[in-house]
């Protein structure tokens, strides 16, 4: 029997890091630039994550899902590799103006992967605001607005607050903007197109993001669906063929186990406790994931904390059961 995984964290510098993170964990690196990126679950070699606790301990991901798929992935998970990828983002400075391919359009470049992804604000300074989308605007104009140093005027600007949900498909132009925490779930890629970069001399893929960018496509803040359960209230707020983002607002425990099927991450997005399986016992401090392997056996999380959950759904199931709430 397998049991719920905590990995180490793998931080990443960007020119628009932050210092959020240092508010939550004590082992980031000391670098001279910024931390922008924690990879805490992942499968890409850029940020491999490896197993920090029980007999597992030290082997990787990528290692785990080769040496026992259906018991880390689930018996409905068809996936050589590990498919999601949770990240934290702690943004100091607008990050660029981008879009992500989806699957199609990556398989024509060697080495690249649609990107489809979902964002729970942690933080966020007052007035800061995430660019979702275009406005009021041709494929043309924007482009030459983009040349001319116009942008601005042709993107939709949404201010966030602490515990907003959007879903940012493939194709929809996006960024996130200064003074936001997030964390994030998407496919396991890591391919961005920036469109726009603010004079900082990074490299543009005006060419493949044009081909790319639906000028059709938005995101509003997700309302999500509540179920209220006395020890916790139980959301749903994603649900795509990629993966599902759900909420457990935990307000004494929440008690589960492995599905079978299909594995799933649990991100601790606001307030602590602790996660008790067989003779063992996990801190959840803010802002951690665990990964519960599809055969885990039964754990229970004692706190008042929420919780994202994260996981690749069957969706004809998932649909089945939000329509019976609505009903």
């Amino acid at each position: 029997m397998f049991y719920p995984l905590k990995f180490d964290h793998k931080y990443i510098e960007k020119i628009w890091g932050g210092t959020k993170l240092q508010n939550y964990r004590d082992d980031l690196p000391e670098v001279d630039g910024q931390i922008g990126e924690s990879w805490d679950v992942s499968a890409q070699e850029a940020g491999m994550s490896i197993v920090q606790n029980g007999k597992l301990a030290g082997k990787t991901l990528k290692e785990l899902t080769a040496m026992y798929p259906q018991q880390i992935l689930g018996e409905e998970i068809e996936a050589e590799e590990f498919p999601l990828l949770l990240k934290i983002l702690d943004a100091q400075a607008q990050l660029s103006i981008q879009v992500h391919p989806d699957d199609e359009y990556a398989a024509k470049y060697p080495g690249e992967a649609g990107k489809t992804e979902a964002w729970y604000v942690i933080d966020a300074d007052p007035d800061s605001y995430l660019v979702i989308g275009t406005k009021d605007c041709s494929e043309s104009e924007f482009k030459k607005a983009v040349q001319n140093d116009e942008i601005n005027q042709y993107v939709k600007k949404i201010k966030v607050e602490k515990g907003d949900v959007f879903f940012i498909k493939a194709g929809l132009l996006h960024a996130i903007g200064a003074g936001i925490m997030l964390a994030e779930i998407q496919q396991s890629s890591d391919t961005t197109y920036r469109v726009y970069d603010y004079g900082r001399g990074r490299e543009l893929h005006l060419s493949k993001a044009m081909d790319v960018i639906d000028f059709k496509l938005s995101s509003e803040k997700r309302k999500g669906l509540k179920v209220c359960g006395d020890d916790y209230d139980y959301s749903y707020f994603c649900l795509n063929d990629k993966f599902a983002l759900d909420i457990i607002d935990v307000k004494t425990a929440y008690q589960d186990q492995g599905d079978q099927q299909r594995f799933y991450i649990l991100t601790v997005v606001e307030g602590s406790g602790k996660l008790i399986y067989a003779d063992q016992e996990l801190e959840l401090d803010e802002i951690e994931s665990v990964l519960i392997p599809a055969y885990s056996e039964e754990f229970r999380i004692e706190g008042n904390l929420k919780l994202m959950k994260s996981y690749v759904p069957d969706l004809e199931k998932n649909q089945e059961q939000i329509l019976s709430i609505i009903e």
